[in-house]
């Protein structure tokens, strides 16, 4: 019977530590959570200040301008084909000849113009691409000079949306509503970032 008595005061002084325990390691953990750091940043805000993005946005502008121009002097070469077409009988050889020939151009035309645009499309995306990844590591390298435990994107959202789909869009991504300012990090990151 002392036995069995001591067994059960056993069982029952290691349920009350435990449960005094797993209070003390909860109220612990609380303790704990309440202590993160946080920092907020605006994507948009490090890509729209970043003096890096705006010298490539220029680049890309000089380039594209370079193209237009390209391409339009192919498109005046097929205009004067076809005025050269007008003056030509249309059973002639001549004009058949011209025509063939402005045909090959605009194809010639219209497949430069879609290999451009596609072009200018990849190397925007490899470039927001590099931009990002080099952000994500100057958020790294701020948050851990500041001492942050985690830094969470927060973007202005421009209203009035263009469509009910594209606000949708807003509502469903927008995961912060309110953050103090002294938490905003953005102009530290972009700093980082160009002196790259």
């Amino acid at each position: 019977m002392r036995i069995k008595n001591v067994i059960v005061l056993a069982v029952l002084c290691s349920l009350v530590l435990g449960v005094f325990g797993y209070e003390y390691s909860w109220a612990k953990s609380e303790k704990e959570i309440s202590s993160v750091k946080v920092g907020v940043i605006s994507i948009r805000g490090v890509f729209e200040n970043s003096k890096r993005n705006a010298q490539w946005q220029d680049e890309m502008e000089r380039h594209r301008k370079q193209i237009v121009g390209e391409l339009e002097k192919q498109s005046a070469v097929i205009k004067a084909v076809r005025a050269d077409m007008e003056t030509r009988k249309p059973d002639s050889v001549d004009y058949l000849n011209l025509m063939r020939e402005m045909m090959e151009k605009a194809g010639s035309l219209e497949a430069k113009e879609k290999f451009h645009q596609q072009d200018l499309a990849m190397k925007e995306q490899r470039w927001t691409e590099k931009l990002y990844l080099d952000m994500a590591k100057a958020v790294a390298k701020v948050a851990k000079s500041q001492g942050l435990d985690i830094v969470l994107a927060k973007d202005e959202n421009q209203f009035p949306a263009a469509t009910a789909n594209e606000l949708m869009m807003i509502i469903k991504t927008s995961k912060i509503m309110y953050s103090r300012d002294e938490l905003d990090i953005t102009d530290e990151v972009v700093k980082v970032l160009d002196n790259k």
